[in-house]
């Protein structure tokens, strides 16, 4: 479910997401874009029906949020208008797992300055929690430190500090996905023998498929996160499973596939049905 997905004249420039800080030289990025300027950011929410009631994977920017500017206050913040489309209820809500506290995963929750899900659990790794609890001195974590601490604060004992390969919620497993932030996760869920990777942002864009190795000012550690990627990509594309990448366009779902030593993405647009892709042995 989307939060929101700003499009032309308002998606972001790719050169601020790969920047030589990061490792990506201007050179590089202008040619491996083939003369895109601009990256399709959407904030997909995922919402899974379990045994212990129904959770939402990340839960988008919230409404009234000003942060990138006055042009993103109509454009983000729709989740609840897609819950109630849904016949979902705010009440009603059992559990909110983070892949990590960055304003656009957390603020969703605490927007109003109160808890918008008022009988959830939430879920956040405990390394997660840590950071955002303590000095916060990088110039990038800091746009993200108000909604972090806040979302921590609301939530109060209510909020579970989990460690990787815990099941926080029947057939909900988190797994390690670290150098975005501490303790960013990916969530691996399984169904009557179906299976779904959320991967958080450990990925923004196709690029970061085709080219591994390419990080973003965002990322704290840039060396885990190039590693979390490779290794989650490698265990999507090998074990075929489906994949949720919040910031890809909606749905955010698709399949991996190697290409030699990187990786392609294949979406899965509303409406396709899901046969499994052919591979090709390199």
């Amino acid at each position: 479910m989307s939060d929101g997905q700003p499009g032309p004249p308002f998606e972001p420039p790719l050169e601020d997401f790969f920047t030589p800080e990061s490792g990506v030289p201007s050179e590089v990025l202008r040619d491996a874009c083939h003369g895109r300027s601009s990256l399709t950011c959407g904030y997909n929410c995922l919402f899974v029906n379990t045994p212990d009631g129904m959770a939402v994977i990340d839960t988008g920017l919230g409404a009234s949020f000003l942060g990138y500017g006055e042009y993103i206050k109509p454009l983000v913040g729709q989740l609840e208008d897609g819950m109630t489309s849904a016949g979902l209820s705010r009440a009603n809500l059992a559990a909110v797992v983070f892949t990590h506290l960055h304003q656009d995963h957390s603020r969703g929750s605490i927007w109003s300055g109160e808890l918008t899900f008022p009988a959830a659990t939430a879920y956040a790794h405990a390394l997660e929690v840590a950071f955002w609890s303590g000095t916060v001195d990088l110039p990038q974590a800091q746009p993200h430190l108000e909604a972090a601490r806040e979302t921590i604060r609301l939530f109060g004992e209510r909020l579970r500090a989990f460690e990787y390969e815990a099941e926080v919620l029947p057939g909900v497993r988190t797994l390690a996905a670290p150098g975005h932030t501490p303790g960013h996760s990916a969530v691996l869920l399984e169904s009557q023998g179906e299976r779904l990777l959320c991967v958080g942002d450990t990925f923004y864009d196709p690029l970061q498929l085709t080219n591994p190795s390419w990080a973003t000012p965002w990322d704290l550690d840039l060396a885990a996160s190039i590693a979390s990627r490779r290794h989650l990509l490698e265990r999507a594309a090998d074990e075929r499973l489906m994949v949720h990448a919040y910031h890809l366009p909606f749905p955010g779902l698709g399949r991996v596939q190697r290409n030699g030593a990187a990786f392609t993405w294949h979406p899965l647009t509303l409406g396709m049905s899901d046969s499994p892709a052919p591979t090709t042995e390199h």
